[in-house]
């Protein structure tokens, strides 16, 4: 297996020398490795959670609910404040499932109110939430893992065919600054099978981008979307099909320090998926931690102040999970 490795990292490594200086490395051991286990903080309602965000003191936590589509949260103690993001067309509602847009302010972004409408809400002392400010989009795609950084640049990835790419979008001047296309790598089969499919997440200096069918994380210059390193660890080349397939990378989201990405492994001798794990790396690409868990996250958000990982599971619809690390 470590020969078909290196043989893809020799392949890689040749033809992206014919295009930039590009660092691969093989994925390597983390220094620490831990096990922990979760606190289990039931919500009272069923709450349907999914996507969540940090801003401040405040876990915000997109819900599956009819009515209320934001629910938000007191940190590390999880205590319920309030629910807000009426579902509706009128005034300030939300007809659309909110997206929730990272960044590396106290703000809290919002996708949703309208096809083009990216809307900035606060939570102030007493928690209550105001809308403050409104940014409208002239076009509209399929946006997904939408990031704002150095304050009014829109990066985001999109799905439309014929290939996935991430864009980078001006707000305040509304218009497109650049776009990297992820090359397509298996373009006889549909688009969602291709193998590039993946992951993105930004700050204000670097992307990363990882792959769903593939044991490899990029991480590009935010500013100029030039690759600058690739980690690849073992995996078996496939033609991902709507069943048997390897799972690698479900996700990833950016901390102030480090960068925690979502792993789920490829599949056992008994043809059982490894429960999911996450992998935390420093911006260079360099290995920090890997966690294990005795309830595998879905959906999770880390808290590098008080040194813990908010999470849902599947399981869990009217719980929220926290990991003391």
């Amino acid at each position: 297996m470590r020969k078909v490795l290196w043989a893809v990292l020799f392949a890689s490594q040749l033809f992206s020398s014919c295009r930039q200086k590009v660092t691969i490395t093989e994925k390597m051991a983390f220094p620490q490795e831990k096990r922990v286990q979760a606190v289990k903080f039931p919500v009272g309602d069923v709450m349907n959670p999914s996507y969540m965000i940090q801003k401040g003191d405040y876990l915000l936590v997109r819900s599956g609910q009819p009515k209320k589509q934001l629910f938000v949260f007191t940190v590390p103690d999880l205590n319920f404040v309030c629910a807000t993001g009426n579902k509706g067309k009128g005034p300030n509602e939300i007809p659309f499932p909110p997206m929730l847009v990272e960044s590396r302010t106290d703000t809290l972004y919002v996708f949703g109110y309208a096809y083009r409408h990216l809307k900035s809400l606060k939570v102030d002392s007493v928690a209550r939430v105001h809308l403050t400010e409104r940014y409208e989009i002239p076009l509209y795609e399929a946006f997904n893992h939408m990031h704002l950084i150095d304050d009014s640049v829109l990066l985001y990835e999109t799905v439309m065919l014929p290939q996935y790419a991430v864009y980078k979008y001006d707000l305040k001047n509304r218009k497109s600054i650049d776009e990297l296309k992820i090359e397509r790598e298996t373009p006889e089969s549909e688009l969602t099978f291709d193998t590039s499919r993946g992951y993105m997440a930004a700050n204000d200096s670097v992307m990363i981008y990882v792959y769903l069918y593939k044991n490899q994380i990029d991480i590009y210059d935010v500013k100029d979307f030039r690759l600058k390193r690739r980690i690849v660890g073992v995996y078996k080349p496939q033609k991902p099909a709507f069943r048997n397939k390897e799972l690698y990378y479900l996700g990833v989201i950016p901390g102030d320090k480090y960068f925690y990405a979502l792993f789920k492994g490829e599949r056992t001798e008994k043809g059982e998926n490894r429960s999911n794990t996450i992998e935390v790396y420093d911006y260079d690409g360099n290995p920090v931690a890997l966690y294990r868990f005795d309830i595998p996250p879905l959906y999770f958000y880390p808290d590098e102040k008080n040194n813990c990982i908010y999470a849902t599971h599947p399981s869990c619809m009217d719980t929220l999970l926290r990991y003391d690390l």
